[in-house]
């Protein structure tokens, strides 16, 4: 069998195509976020004038605890004790009216001291600190360019993006995050219709759990 020429031409090419094919590789790193909103533990630390903590501002802080509190709420009301005004006593006073305060408002984990600062002054102050949650964006995640304001031009194509599609999803999700502990489950609410379980019937074998079922050790078929 004769092969032409134009037929030759065809082979040598495919040869030296699947050549260049076999020495490189199509996959590449993906541009897409792959990661999902992420809590981490803070510290909220406030100062307040004492006589100005009102009942609006102790259901703030309340309500505020209750969103992000992750511990005990730790109040300290200081007082002079070379003050004529500023006494020990004003100090106690104050102390079980802010925890009334705090009780009314639902918080019942409170911590109470009061505080001797020389030098103070006729003026009491009260800081009120705890350990919180905070709902963030997935580290290394920002908001995609334009978003805030006119984009800068990028011609980056390869490589460790500038910016992975779907950030910009998780931050504002993070953003609208009521209460950050929740995400981390919560004791008392193992039913039948509980996330774990449904978190099951999604990624495991079913209701019951993640692990195998045992061996039924049924009959075999023969070797023979």
């Amino acid at each position: 069998m004769k092969i032409s020429v134009y037929m030759a031409s065809v082979f040598v090419l495919a040869g030296v195509s699947g050549g260049f094919l076999s020495g490189c590789s199509v996959e590449s790193d993906s541009w897409i976020n792959s990661s999902r909103l992420e809590i981490h533990e803070d510290q909220f630390t406030d100062t307040f004038e004492t006589k100005k903590l009102d009942e609006q501002t102790l259901r703030a802080i309340a309500v505020y605890h209750q969103r992000y509190g992750n511990g005990p709420l730790m109040v300290s009301v200081s007082y002079d004790p070379k003050s004529s005004r500023n006494t020990q006593a004003l100090a106690r006073n104050e102390s079980a009216r802010i925890v009334s305060g705090l009780r009314q408002n639902g918080i019942e984990d409170i911590q109470m001291t009061t505080t001797a600062v020389s030098g103070l002054g006729d003026v009491s102050n009260t800081v009120v600190t705890f350990a919180a949650l905070t709902a963030q964006a997935p580290t290394g995640c920002g908001m995609i360019p334009g978003y805030t304001g006119l984009p800068e031009a990028s011609t980056k194509t390869e490589g460790e993006p500038d910016y992975r599609y779907g950030c910009t999803v998780e931050t504002l999700i993070a953003r609208q995050v009521t209460r950050p502990s929740d995400l981390l489950g919560k004791p008392g609410f193992e039913t039948n219709a509980d996330g774990n379980r449904q978190a099951n019937v999604v990624d495991g074998r079913g209701y019951y759990g993640l692990s195998a079922n045992p061996d039924l050790g049924g009959e075999t078929a023969s070797k023979d």
